[in-house]
């Protein structure tokens, strides 16, 4: 069987031949993106944001009678409000 020089072919595979013996070039470095989270931000944030919300939704004397509920030690919470609270968000 005769191979015979057919064009272009041949020229491929010497150049291939040829760089095969050749070091190999590190790829370029990979762009990623990068994402940063700050936590403590964002838990100000909702802390200002509830701060405000409990402000305009609650008088004055109400917060007051609580505040002194709590430090007397009367204050009671039951499970079920709690629990309401918590399914509500």
């Amino acid at each position: 069987m005769e191979i015979k020089n057919i064009s272009g072919i041949v020229n491929v595979y010497n150049k291939i031949k040829l760089n095969s013996g050749k070091t190999k070039v590190a790829p370029a470095e990979k762009k990623t993106d990068k994402i940063e989270f700050n936590f403590a931000r964002s838990v100000e944030a909702a802390k200002a944001d509830l701060a405000a919300a409990v402000n305009e939704n609650t008088s004055a004397e109400r917060i007051e009678a609580l505040s002194d509920s709590v430090a007397s030690g009367s204050y009671d919470v039951s499970p079920e409000m709690i629990a309401d609270s918590i399914l509500m968000f």
